[in-house]
This record gives structure tokens, sequence and C-alpha cells, in this order.
């Protein structure tokens, strides 16, 4: 059963992480000390890899890294700075597959911390004309940055600077923005563009890498999108399709041409299992009989083993080997498998292996728990489908988790080839 064989158990830190929040002048607050302190107790008590860390690096390390934070966190004012610490307290140990959630449920709307009024007052401005932004997009005869492009709530004027392109905010309902503001710079590195764009608070992301998407969107990396509002030009189809298939909410599938079909699968959540058999369940019978397969998991961040599992047919051709895992046993841990266990969204035998495994692990408190028996899973399939005869999987740098798991076993097909950035 793949759930469990591959289970791979994302300790989301914070499952009891509430910040004590008080409407007062100027933002949120909280206890920083407090919520830092219950942070580190549970994370040295619960985290299956804290131990291995600590060898690795030593106590004197992690003791000098923790009162640098604790120490700070005395000072933090809001719950935006308090969360920054404990991020930067968690790269001690790795890079991700560690979250924060705020669990607090509030009676009325919290107050979002806001810039102070003289930083708003002080940031660069630069007078845009309606008419003066009318007539540059009118003599536009070619695509350029220069336009009204919106990424929600901010719309935009891009008008050329003299180091390259400006962005000027022309609205921004319900922010702290004024109409005039500088909300971003756009200028040349080499044949691409990098940006310096000012965040809703005001502070400043430098040296952010640019994309042109076609003719009318522009992608800040990992801070927006703008799309083009004002006159457009005409994307090929090529572009369409692309803007289609990596910026799709949900998984779908395309006849390409009568050699190839493609499936979109953005996230392998268990929320999307149903829609991801569905589309495949609908199609399978073109699968079956076209040469090529394309599945595109770009931008996929991951989820559940089992969402993936009926993509597994299409690209086996030899029995496939997982090694496997184990799960420290704690009182908190354990409860995330009580809780799948309980989930309705995995069919009643997965459940039963969730239970049988939160039984097992409740037996042996403070252990490391194999979850399966042999170290090395072997799954073999009945037979291999004739087509499709070779599958290309799409990644990206943005592929993760669940994801990569599910190519650490795609890799093992003859008929599978990665395409992309590394994950």
């Amino acid at each position: 059963m793949k759930v469990i064989k591959n289970f791979l158990f994302w300790f989301i830190l914070c499952n009891s992480f509430l910040l004590s929040i008080n409407k007062v002048r100027g933002g949120s607050q909280c206890d920083c000390h407090a919520e830092f302190t219950w942070i580190k107790n549970t994370f040295e008590k619960n985290d299956a890899g804290f131990e291995y860390i600590l060898k690795e690096k030593g106590q004197q390390a992690y003791d000098l890294h923790t009162d640098e934070i604790m120490k700070m966190a005395k000072a933090a004012k809001n719950k935006a700075d308090c969360i920054n610490l404990i991020y930067k307290w968690f790269k001690f140990f790795r890079k991700g597959h560690l979250g924060i959630v705020d669990l607090k449920k509030e009676t009325e709307p919290v107050q979002v911390v806001e810039p102070d009024e003289n930083k708003i007052r002080k940031h660069e401005r630069l007078t845009l004309k309606e008419k003066e932004l009318n007539r540059l997009i009118d003599k536009e005869s070619e695509p350029s940055p220069i336009g009204i492009w919106e990424s929600a709530p901010y719309k935009v004027g891009i008008v050329p600077t003299d180091s390259g392109y400006t962005g000027i905010v022309l609205d921004a309902p319900e922010t702290p923005w004024n109409k005039g503001q500088v909300k971003f710079k756009l200028y040349k590195n080499g044949e691409n563009y990098r940006a310096t764009i000012w965040m809703r608070n005001f502070n400043a992301r430098e040296n952010v890498s640019v994309e042109f998407i076609g003719n009318n969107m522009i992608h800040i990396n990992g801070m927006a999108f703008f799309v083009r509002k004002s006159k457009s030009f005409k994307d090929t189809p090529l572009v369409k399709s692309y803007i289609n298939y990596l910026y799709s909410r949900g998984p779908y599938f395309e006849q390409i041409s009568d050699k190839t079909v493609y499936v979109r699968i953005p996230s392998f959540d268990m929320s999307n299992k149903r829609s991801i058999d569905s589309v495949l369940r609908v199609n399978h019978e073109k699968i079956i009989r076209t040469p090529n397969l394309i599945i595109d998991l770009r931008n996929n961040g991951g989820g559940s083993d089992d969402a993936y599992s009926s993509l597994i047919p299409y690209l086996y051709t030899n029995p496939i080997r997982t090694v496997g895992l184990e799960l420290l046993s704690t009182e908190l841990n354990n409860a995330a498998l009580l809780a799948l266990s309980r989930d309705t969204l995995y069919d009643e035998k997965s459940r039963k292996e969730f239970k049988d495994i939160y039984d097992n692990l409740n037996l042996n408190l403070g252990k490391y728990v194999r979850v399966k028996e042999n170290i090395i899973s072997i799954d073999s399939m009945d037979r291999i489908l004739p087509f499709p005869q070779k599958v290309a999987i799409l990644i990206n740098e943005y592929c993760g988790s669940t994801t990569e798991q599910f190519l650490l076993e795609a890799k093992q097909s003859a008929k599978v080839k990665l395409y992309g950035k590394s994950t």
C-alpha cells in the first residue's frame, strides 16, 4: 500500500502555535519569547531529525544559535517579526518541510501590521499623469513593459526611467499604498531583468528575478504576477498554452497530437486525489492508445503519496524499490497518524493501516519505529502497458516533498525521462 510504504511524515511544527494578538495602535503584538520557548521545547521533543543535527553541528553551536534567537524574540514587537525569527531558528536544522500555522481564531478581525506613517510619507513617488501614460501606451507598436498592469489589489502604470522601468501605483484599495508611489523598479541585468519591489509594509526585496511570460504577463519571482490591462499584444498559441499549463489550478488533460497526450497536475494534495483519478479515468483510453505521455509537475509542492498512485500504471516497466523509513514516536507525532486514520479522503484500507501504525507507535513512545518490517519495499504490477511508450515528466525548482517521492519511483521506469530544473 503506497500511502503507508512511502509515508513521508511532515511535522508541521506549530500544530498548536497560538500567537497572543492584541488590538493596539501600530499593529498586532505577541509574546514572542513565550511562543519561541514553546516552539523550541516542542521541536526538541518531537522532531525526528533533531538529535541527528545536534550530533552533526554540536551542542555548543545549537546553544549559541538558540540564545541569539531567544534574545531577539524578547524584543520582537509583532507577529510577523516573531515568525521571521522562528524561521531563522529553523534554518539551523534544514531549509524546508517546516511550517508555522497560527490557529488562533479571532472573534474580531485582526489588524494587519502596517508600516508607520513616516515610512509611508517618505516613500519614493513619481508624478504620473494619465494623459502622459496613455500617450506612451499609444506610441507602443511593439511589446514592452510600458502600460497599465494589475496584480490584485495593485494596479500600476509602468513607465521608462533612466535605470530601466518603474511601476507606479495607480490604485491599491484596502492597502496603505497611495497613488503615485513607486511599487517596483525593473532594471537590465545582462540579457534579462531584475527587480526591486516594495511589499505591502514598504519593506524592499532587492535583486529579484523577473520573467516576461509572453507579451502580457510579468512574473516578479515569488512576489507577484502582473497582467497587462492596457493595450495588449497578441501572444502566440504556444505562449497561451504555456500560461494555461503552468498556472492551472487543478489537474487536466489535453490531447496535443495523435502521438502525444498531456496531463497537468499542479498539486498532489490529498484533496486533489479524486480530481486526479477522475481526469485519468475519463481519458484512460486515449492515454493507453498514444505513444507519448507528458506529465507536467512544475510548481507541484507535494501532498500525499496516495494522490499519485493512479499515475504509476502508465509508467511502470519493472519492480519499484522504495527505501523505508522510521517515525519518532511521541504523543504529538502519533496524533497525526490518528488524524489520518479518521480522514475520509483516504480509503478504508489506508485508514486501517494508519490506525495500525498509530497503535504500534503508542507502544513504543520515545523510540524510532520502522513503518514496514523490510528496509526496502518492492512493488510489482501484473502487466506493463504497451502505451504510452515514452513518458516525459516536467519539473522545476518548486517541486518538493511527495512530488520528489513520485520522481524517485518514476525514474526507475525505462519509459521515463525528466525535463526541467532540479527539484
